[in-house]
C-alpha cells in the first residue's frame, strides 16, 4: 500500500505518520500546525499517477481538512459564501461533469478532488484564524520548521528526489515536495516577514534574509519574480516617493551587472559553471548564450513548445470543444502530440503536464471554464482591493493583495490545481485566512500630501 522507493520518500512517509496523531488527537492548535507542516510532505510515489491514488496525499489533502472542519464545526465562517468561493465551487462542479467526456476519468476525478481540497483548506484556515490559532508564534514555527525540513531533505538525503532538476543538474533546495512547491512557501514566508507586524524587527529581518537566501538556492525563477514584486509593493506602500529612488538604484545595479556579464570575455566560462538557475537565466538573457547544460532557458523552450501545441489544438477545435472543452485531464493528449516519444502513457500524470492553468482551463473546459476561472481571481482581487480601500491600514489585506499576483504568475506557468494539501495552494490559503484573525493589526502608512 505504501511505497519505499528511496530513503527520502520513506522519510516523508515516516514524518507524515509522526504528525498524524497530532492532527487526530492533539489540541486544535497542534492539529492545524501539524497539518500545515504536512504541506512540506509529498509522501506518495509519483511514478504511477495514472493508475493509482496516492493514499497518503489523499488523506492529507482531502481527509484531514474534512476532519478538521468537523472538529471546528462550532466556529462559524463565511468564506464559502463569498463570490470567489461560489465561482470556484461552480468550476469544480463543471470539472466533475467534464470528466464524462475526458479520456482519463481517474485522473479527472483526482483533479476534481484536489479542487475541492483547495477550498476546504481555506475553510479550515479561516476557522483556525477566527479561533486565534494562526498566531505569530505558530507562523514562525511553521517557517523555521519548513526551512529545517528543506535542509534535511536537500543536504542529508541529497535532494535527488524532491529537488531533482535533471541528471546533469545540482539538486535544488526543497523540503519533501517539488522545488516549485517549496518556493511558494518561501515567498509566502517572505510576505509574512514583511507585513506581519507582530513579528519583532529582528525576527522579520532574519526571516526575510533567510528566506531570500533559500529562494536563491531553490532557484525558482517564477517565484523569484513574485518575491521581487512583493518586495517592491511593500516598499511602494511604505516608502511612497522614496521607492522611486530605490527602484532606480536597483535597476541601475542589475543593468550594470548584466552589462558587465555581456562584455566580460570571461563571463561565458564563469556562468557556464554556474548551477544556479536564476543566475544562468539572467546570463542567458543578457548574453544570448546559455550554459552547456542549458540551465537558463531549457524550461522556457520546453514550455513554449507545449503552449504552442495546446494553442494550436484549441484553434483547430470544433465549436463544441471550443465552448465546453475536451474534458477534464485531457490536456495530456495535447502534450503527447507535441512530445510523442517523451512520455510513458502508462505512467504519466495527465494533471501535471501543461504547466499553465489558464491554458488547461481553455483546453479542458473551454470558454465556460475559462470564464469561471477568470471570475474566481477577478472577484478575489476585487474583494481585497475593497478591503484595502475601506481599511487603508489593514496590513493583512495588503499582504494578501501583494501575494496574489505572485501566485497568479506561478498559476500561469505551473501545475497548481493538482496540488491540494501542498505548499503552493496552502500558501495562498494562509495569506487569505489571515484576513479573519480576531485582532486586525495595522501599520502606519504615509499620508499622501494634497
Amino acid at each position: 500500500m505504501f511505497t519505499i522507493d528511496n530513503d527520502a520518500v520513506f522519510a516523508a512517509q515516516i514524518l507524515f505518520f509522526v504528525l498524524l496523531p497530532l492532527v487526530l488527537f492533539g489540541s486544535l492548535r497542534w492539529a492545524v500546525f501539524a497539518w500545515l507542516l504536512m504541506g512540506n510532505l509529498d509522501a506518495s510515489n509519483a511514478g504511477q499517477s495514472i493508475s493509482n491514488v496516492g493514499l497518503i496525499n489523499a488523506v492529507k489533502s482531502i481527509g484531514i481538512p474534512l476532519y478538521l472542519i468537523w472538529r471546528m464545526r462550532a466556529i462559524k465562517g463565511n468564506v464559502h459564501r463569498t463570490p470567489t468561493a461560489v465561482l470556484w465551487m461552480t468550476l469544480t462542479a463543471y470539472a466533475a461533469i467534464a470528466t464524462v467526456w475526458g479520456p482519463f476519468p481517474l485522473a479527472g476525478s483526482k483533479l476534481v478532488a484536489n479542487m475541492a481540497g483547495i477550498l476546504m483548506a481555506i475553510v479550515v484556515l479561516e476557522k483556525a484564524a477566527r479561533l486565534g490559532l494562526l498566531t505569530s508564534h505558530a507562523l514562525q514555527v511553521l517557517i523555521w520548521g519548513s526551512m529545517a525540513l528543506a535542509v534535511v531533505q536537500t543536504y542529508y538525503f541529497g535532494g535527488a528526489t524532491y529537488g531533482f532538476d535533471g541528471s546533469d543538474q545540482v539538486s535544488r533546495l526543497s523540503s519533501f515536495i517539488a522545488a516549485q512547491q517549496f518556493a511558494a512557501f518561501l515567498v509566502a514566508f517572505l510576505t509574512l516577514a514583511l507585513w506581519h507586524s507582530e513579528f519583532g524587527v529582528g525576527i522579520r529581518v532574519l526571516t526575510a534574509v533567510s528566506v531570500l537566501t533559500a529562494l536563491l538556492l531553490n532557484g525558482s525563477r517564477v517565484w523569484f519574480l513574485g518575491a521581487l514584486f512583493i518586495t517592491l509593493f511593500y516598499m511602494l506602500v511604505l516608502m511612497r516617493q522614496r521607492v522611486i529612488l530605490v527602484g532606480l538604484f536597483a535597476g541601475a545595479l542589475v543593468t550594470s551587472i548584466l552589462l558587465f556579464m555581456s562584455f566580460n570575455s570571461n563571463t561565458e566560462v564563469i556562468v557556464d559553471n554556474s548551477s544556479n538557475r536564476i543566475v544562468a537565466t539572467l546570463s542567458a538573457i543578457a548574453t544570448g548564450s546559455d550554459t552547456s547544460n542549458r540551465v537558463g532557458l531549457r524550461d522556457l523552450t520546453f514550455r513554449t513548445a507545449i503552449y504552442t501545441g495546446i494553442i494550436n489544438d484549441i484553434s483547430s477545435s470544433g465549436l463544441k470543444e471550443f465552448a465546453l472543452g475536451h474534458g477534464t485531464s485531457s490536456g495530456a493528449n495535447g502534450v503527447m502530440r507535441v512530445f510523442p516519444n517523451s512520455y510513458d502513457a502508462e505512467r504519466l500524470d495527465p494533471n501535471r503536464l501543461i504547466h499553465n492553468e489558464w491554458l488547461r482551463a481553455a483546453y479542458e473546459w473551454g470558454v465556460v471554464g475559462l470564464l469561471l476561472l477568470a471570475g474566481v481571481f477577478s472577484t478575489m482581487i476585487g474583494g481585497l482591493v475593497s478591503i484595502c480601500r475601506a481599511q487603508r491600514r489593514n496590513h493583512r489585506a495588503l499582504a494578501a493583495l501583494s501575494f496574489v499576483p505572485a501566485f497568479l504568475l506561478a498559476f500561469s506557468s505551473e501545475n497548481v490545481l493538482a496540488s491540494a494539501g501542498n505548499a503552493m495552494t496552502l500558501s495562498l490559503a494562509i495569506m487569505l485566512a489571515l484576513l479573519w484573525t480576531p485582532s486586525q493589526q495595522t501599520i502606519d502608512l504615509p499620508v499622501r500630501q494634497s
